[in-house]
């Protein structure tokens, strides 16, 4: 029983400073690289982010369930699957990719880090899930902390002491050593345990089992994942590499708010609203549910305005131009991270609720809304219609699912 505490402690401690460690490196970066530098990681770490989406399909939302099915022993066949369709997928990436560089949507002469750091960020993600799924937290958390935590402080280390170093490349170099050692450790780790059970070959069926049921959250994943990313490129198209660099540091900042949130609040609240959703014992859900709307009301609220002092604090010690003069930029985020934290309300009442047509369907029509606002932006050549659009697709999100998780509960109530 100890040393099951002392795991989830220690697993937990290592969460929290993996959080930190990336909210460090985006601080340090701002103060020892220039604005342009910044930008292209920001650039670079969103479109990964984002291409993790389309190469990964969400079909571990299928397979990790499948594999909770099965001991551990036999989940070889089944990652051998996976394996399977994510160089399928690919391979028919790759095609996208070269409009992306041919376009000028990614700058020229990115395309190796791009790729590379893909393949590793995507590989060790899926091993943590592996992992998770298996229920080894330790190593989970141990792994996660290597590919996003303790290489930051490396990349700080080597710029303070070799300033011939600071630039986005020592960035990427270390980025993508950290990864690949996790992908490496992991590996290792995962094969031990499944390589002597051979199972079956290639099952096409299964793997088309998984994308007809991993689909659905695809697209949710891709529409909300979208707003934070195409923000990114529109940023760059009107302002620039140096513009860019000011609003990738205020976003990393802003997107604290959303992680401290998830990691305080809605970690502990789903599984709870989930179990009484399960149960249908609807009374107990929605006194549950009230308890957590408050908590993350107030918490949100609390956590913005701890983001904009802290925010007044560090752009004092920078003392960078850039940054001062795109702090505007920075109170458009805080009210758009704000609306989105609360739109998190209905979203987990709803899907505790397995309502996931209303949170697709909400979250592609956000999407829509903010594409339009990117292209009036872009044509207009007005910086500032890319945050209106950010700010007008969490509110749609926010109302819709809050009006739609308001009908469900007035249904249920009549039961």
């Amino acid at each position: 029983m100890k040393n099951k505490k002392f795991i989830h402690c220690f697993s937990v401690i290592l969460r929290a400073a993996t959080l930190f460690s990336k909210f460090a490196l985006v601080i340090m970066l701002a103060k020892l690289i220039p604005g342009g530098d910044v930008g292209l990681y920001g650039l670079l770490s969103a479109a990964i982010g984002y291409a993790i989406f389309i190469v990964g399909f969400e079909f571990y939302t299928y397979s990790t369930r499948e594999m909770i099915a099965y001991p551990r022993e036999q989940w070889g066949w089944m990652l051998k699957n996976q394996i399977v369709l994510t160089i399928s997928v690919y391979i028919m990436f790759l095609p996208l990719l070269y409009f992306l560089y041919y376009l000028g949507i990614l700058p020229v002469g990115t395309e190796f880090w791009f790729i590379a750091l893909l393949i590793v960020e995507y590989v060790s993600q899926e091993i943590n899930r592996v992992l998770i799924t298996g229920r080894n937290y330790l190593l989970a958390s141990i792994i996660l902390f290597l590919r996003q935590g303790i290489w930051c402080w490396v990349v700080v280390a080597i710029m303070l002491m070799m300033p011939s170093l600071r630039n986005v490349y020592t960035v990427l170099i270390v980025w993508l050593v950290a990864s690949g050692a996790a992908c490496i450790i992991g590996g290792i780790y995962i094969f031990q345990f499944t390589h002597k059970y051979k199972g079956q070959g290639i099952n096409w069926q299964w793997i088309k089992k998984g994308l007809k049921l991993s689909l659905p959250m695809l697209m949710a994943a891709l529409a909300i994942r979208g707003i934070f990313t195409f923000d990114r490129f529109a940023i760059k198209d009107i302002g620039g590499l140096d513009v860019l660099g000011a609003y990738v540091f205020f976003a990393s900042m802003a997107s604290a708010v959303q992680s401290f949130l998830d990691t305080i609040v809605i970690s502990f609240a789903f599984p709870e609203l989930s179990k009484l959703a399960a149960e249908k014992k609807h009374e107990e859900f929605w006194i549950t549910f009230k308890r957590f709307l408050l908590k993350t009301f107030f918490m949100s609220i609390f956590l913005c305005i701890c983001c904009w002092l802290s925010g007044l604090i560090v752009l004092h010690w920078l003392n960078n131009q850039i940054y001062d003069r795109s702090y505007s930029l920075f109170i458009f985020l805080i009210f758009s991270t704000l609306i989105y934290c609360l739109s998190l309300i209905p979203h987990l009442g709803l899907y505790a609720l397995r309502e996931d047509t209303v949170i697709i369907k909400s979250q592609v029509v956000s999407l829509i809304v903010f594409i339009g606002a990117i292209i009036i932006s872009i044509m207009l050549e007005e910086l500032y219609m890319v945050m209106v659009g950010m700010i007008l697709s969490f509110s749609v999100l926010l109302l819709w699912k809050s009006i739609m998780l308001f009908s469900k509960r007035k249904i249920l109530c009549a039961e």
